[in-house]
């Protein structure tokens, strides 16, 4: 049963004593119509009040009830969130109820009870584990990892992978986090890593919204923060490589070096493009794509930022296997420096220079 609204309890009690609808009119300073539309005429159908004189009532038997019943309830609400504070059960709680106010409810009710007050007074779930992760550098990095290569669901986190490197970073990270994780792997050779934790996906919900946006403490973080963001999402979905063009007039390969990273979803992509400008890039970007082809931007990303250390290649016809940061390296430090390279461009081969740059990520 629904206790009754403060006000209007506060009102029936008033005909404790006896009293026609104008005295109650004027001790609560209402007027006639508003009391007896909107409170009289309920207690009456109700059977709270009986007429005691001509145009008097007082509180009826049924009245008293009510009123009794409601405070005990309200009494009831007082202990029943107080005892779930302190982590009791159901089952301690019930039995404490009848013992203080002699209040008999159903498991149903003490359950439905427990979890409407714990969600309205936001108190933690007496079951559910508690998590202590800084909201650090590592913790940005991570957020990355999941961006790109993770699933948020409702009570689970996972990351898949082929990189062998990348699923024992991310293991390491739970670990230090002493989050309880499972792990398989598919058919296809991707590696799963599993975390069930509600506290968790709401910690990671905060920052990355069900991956449908990013929150303002992304955005507008610090620059090291932002920075460690970046090189979780990047060595997930991101690219580094050359690419290879021949022009004819000139009778020579054009070899130009870029930095890509998918995002398939568009508020993600523009508010990434954002970050990367408030980092000090020159950012283009496609569809699912942004790039970062300037010298200077490589540059800049690979003292700045770099990927995951040895995460390696995975889709290049050329450079599959090698280090991601090995062939940033050479692009950021020796690619402009490299004379065998601008020698071996004047050739009509291709493949002498790629088994040229081969052949430099080895000794690297």
């Amino acid at each position: 049963m629904r206790v009754l609204l403060d006000k209007s309890r506060a009102i029936l009690e008033l005909w404790s004593q006896e009293h026609n609808i104008r005295e109650i009119s004027n001790l609560i300073n209402f007027t006639y119509d508003q009391v007896r539309n909107n409170y009289f005429k309920k207690f009456w159908k109700k059977g709270y009040l009986e007429r005691v004189s001509f145009g008097k009532y007082v509180l009826s038997e049924k009245g008293r009830d009510r009123i009794n019943s409601d405070l005990k309830i309200l009494k009831s609400k007082e202990i029943i969130l107080e005892l779930s504070k302190n982590k009791f059960s159901n089952k301690q709680i019930k039995k404490e109820l009848k013992k203080k106010i002699g209040l008999d409810l159903t498991d149903s009710t003490i359950f439905s009870q427990v979890s409407l007050l714990r969600k309205k007074n936001e108190i933690k779930h007496r079951r559910i584990k508690e998590i202590k992760i800084k909201e650090d550098k590592d913790f940005y990095e991570f957020l990355g990892l999941i961006l790109s290569d993770g699933y948020i669901g409702k009570y689970n986190i996972d990351f898949y992978n082929k990189d062998p490197v990348l699923i024992s970073y991310y293991e390491n990270l739970m670990d230090s986090w002493n989050l309880k994780f499972s792990k398989r792997i598919k058919s296809s050779g991707t590696y799963e890593i599993s975390v069930y934790s509600i506290r968790f996906v709401s910690l990671v919900n905060k920052f990355l919204n069900n991956k449908k946006k990013l929150s303002k403490d992304i955005l507008n973080g610090k620059r090291d923060l932002k920075n460690r963001f970046l090189r979780g999402f990047y060595s997930g979905d991101g690219s580094v490589f050359l690419s290879f063009s021949y022009r004819k007039s000139q009778a020579k390969w054009r070899v130009e070096p870029r930095i890509s990273l998918a995002v398939f979803n568009k508020p993600i992509l523009d508010q990434t493009i954002l970050i990367l400008n408030s980092q000090g890039y020159n950012s283009t970007g496609d569809a699912q794509n942004i790039h970062l082809g300037k010298r200077k931007d490589i540059k800049k990303f690979f003292r700045e930022i770099k990927f995951i250390e040895k995460g390696r290649i995975s889709h290049s016809r050329y450079y599959k296997g090698f280090s991601k940061n090995d062939l940033l390296k050479y692009i950021s430090t020796k690619f402009d420096k490299d004379k065998t390279l601008k020698k071996l461009m004047k050739k009509p081969e291709k493949e002498l220079i790629v088994r040229h740059i081969r052949d430099k990520l080895r000794s690297v």
